[in-house]
Protein backbone atom coordinates (compact mmCIF):
# COMPACT_ATOMS: atom_id res chain seq x y z
CA UNK A 1 0.00 0.00 0.00
CA UNK A 2 2.69 2.25 0.46
CA UNK A 3 4.16 1.72 -2.55
CA UNK A 4 0.68 2.70 -4.36
CA UNK A 5 0.70 5.99 -2.28
CA UNK A 6 4.31 6.60 -3.12
CA UNK A 7 3.81 6.17 -6.81
CA UNK A 8 0.45 8.75 -6.85
CA UNK A 9 2.53 11.09 -4.92
CA UNK A 10 5.41 10.63 -6.87
CA UNK A 11 3.21 11.36 -9.85
CA UNK A 12 1.15 14.60 -8.74
CA UNK A 13 4.55 15.80 -8.06
CA UNK A 14 6.31 15.37 -11.30
CA UNK A 15 6.76 17.96 -14.03
CA UNK A 16 5.24 15.79 -16.48
CA UNK A 17 1.88 15.60 -15.09
CA UNK A 18 -0.37 18.69 -14.99
CA UNK A 19 -3.69 19.04 -13.54
CA UNK A 20 -6.55 19.42 -16.02
CA UNK A 21 -9.62 19.67 -14.06
CA UNK A 22 -10.12 22.20 -11.14
CA UNK A 23 -10.91 19.39 -8.62
CA UNK A 24 -7.98 17.38 -9.76
CA UNK A 25 -5.41 16.46 -6.45
CA UNK A 26 -4.61 13.93 -3.59
CA UNK A 27 -7.41 14.24 -0.60
CA UNK A 28 -7.76 12.47 2.43
CA UNK A 29 -11.36 10.38 2.96
CA UNK A 30 -12.30 11.27 6.53
CA UNK A 31 -14.22 9.01 8.84
CA UNK A 32 -15.60 10.48 12.09
CA UNK A 33 -13.03 12.46 12.02
CA UNK A 34 -10.11 10.13 11.70
CA UNK A 35 -8.62 9.73 7.92
CA UNK A 36 -9.10 6.30 6.48
CA UNK A 37 -7.95 6.34 3.47
CA UNK A 38 -6.65 8.91 0.74
CA UNK A 39 -8.43 9.66 -3.46
CA UNK A 40 -6.50 10.70 -6.01
CA UNK A 41 -8.53 12.87 -8.35
CA UNK A 42 -7.78 13.04 -12.63
CA UNK A 43 -10.35 14.74 -14.99
CA UNK A 44 -9.71 15.40 -18.57
CA UNK A 45 -13.00 17.26 -20.41
CA UNK A 46 -15.45 16.41 -17.62
CA UNK A 47 -14.81 13.07 -17.32
CA UNK A 48 -13.18 11.97 -14.01
CA UNK A 49 -11.08 8.81 -12.12
CA UNK A 50 -11.13 8.44 -8.82
CA UNK A 51 -8.82 5.81 -7.40
CA UNK A 52 -9.60 5.27 -3.46
CA UNK A 53 -6.43 3.38 -1.73
CA UNK A 54 -6.93 2.47 1.66
CA UNK A 55 -3.66 2.69 4.31
CA UNK A 56 -4.30 -0.83 6.02
CA UNK A 57 -1.92 -3.35 4.52
CA UNK A 58 -3.16 -6.14 1.81
CA UNK A 59 -6.78 -3.67 1.16
CA UNK A 60 -7.34 -3.73 -2.23
CA UNK A 61 -7.19 -0.03 -3.90
CA UNK A 62 -10.56 0.86 -5.61
CA UNK A 63 -10.78 2.51 -9.34
CA UNK A 64 -14.03 4.50 -10.09
CA UNK A 65 -15.03 6.67 -13.36
CA UNK A 66 -17.85 9.10 -14.02
CA UNK A 67 -18.12 12.27 -14.93
CA UNK A 68 -18.28 15.49 -13.30
CA UNK A 69 -21.46 18.06 -13.74
CA UNK A 70 -20.75 21.52 -11.95
CA UNK A 71 -19.43 21.02 -8.94
CA UNK A 72 -20.53 17.46 -8.33
CA UNK A 73 -19.49 13.35 -10.17
CA UNK A 74 -21.48 10.44 -9.87
CA UNK A 75 -18.52 7.37 -10.12
CA UNK A 76 -18.69 3.89 -10.23
CA UNK A 77 -16.44 1.38 -9.51
CA UNK A 78 -14.42 -0.16 -12.49
CA UNK A 79 -14.78 -4.16 -12.80
CA UNK A 80 -11.82 -6.20 -13.17
CA UNK A 81 -8.90 -3.61 -12.78
CA UNK A 82 -7.99 -4.21 -8.81
CA UNK A 83 -8.71 -7.05 -6.81
CA UNK A 84 -11.68 -5.85 -5.28
CA UNK A 85 -14.87 -7.42 -6.52
CA UNK A 86 -17.47 -4.81 -4.88
CA UNK A 87 -20.10 -3.40 -7.33
CA UNK A 88 -19.96 1.09 -5.80
CA UNK A 89 -21.43 4.05 -6.28
CA UNK A 90 -20.58 7.13 -5.13
CA UNK A 91 -21.49 10.45 -5.50
CA UNK A 92 -19.02 13.38 -4.68
CA UNK A 93 -20.02 17.05 -4.04
CA UNK A 94 -16.96 19.61 -4.35
CA UNK A 95 -16.79 22.38 -1.95
CA UNK A 96 -13.72 25.10 -2.89
CA UNK A 97 -14.49 26.39 0.71
CA UNK A 98 -13.78 23.07 2.76
CA UNK A 99 -14.46 19.85 2.85
CA UNK A 100 -15.77 17.85 0.08
CA UNK A 101 -18.80 15.28 0.58
CA UNK A 102 -18.78 11.96 -0.42
CA UNK A 103 -21.80 9.68 -0.03
CA UNK A 104 -21.59 5.90 -0.99
CA UNK A 105 -25.23 5.30 -3.50
CA UNK A 106 -25.34 2.17 -3.51
CA UNK A 107 -22.32 -0.66 -2.60
CA UNK A 108 -23.14 -4.54 -3.78
CA UNK A 109 -20.65 -7.25 -1.88
CA UNK A 110 -18.46 -9.01 -4.23
CA UNK A 111 -17.44 -12.60 -3.52
CA UNK A 112 -14.63 -12.26 -1.74
CA UNK A 113 -14.93 -8.71 -0.47
CA UNK A 114 -17.64 -6.76 1.39
CA UNK A 115 -18.94 -3.63 1.40
CA UNK A 116 -17.40 -1.94 4.81
CA UNK A 117 -19.72 1.31 4.93
CA UNK A 118 -23.90 1.00 4.19
CA UNK A 119 -25.67 2.99 1.33
CA UNK A 120 -26.53 6.75 2.58
CA UNK A 121 -22.54 6.97 4.17
CA UNK A 122 -20.84 9.94 3.88
CA UNK A 123 -17.62 11.17 4.52
CA UNK A 124 -15.30 14.57 3.98
CA UNK A 125 -12.74 14.55 1.68
CA UNK A 126 -9.98 17.08 2.60
CA UNK A 127 -7.55 18.64 -0.36
CA UNK A 128 -3.93 17.97 0.48
CA UNK A 129 -2.62 19.31 -3.08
Amino acid sequence: MKKIIALLLHFALSNTVYAAGPYDGIYSVIVSGFISGYATVHEVDNKMIVIIVDPVPNTPWEPMIGTRRGDSVSLRSVPDVSSSDINLKVTINFNDNGPSTATINSCVNGISHVCIYPSGSQFNLEKLF
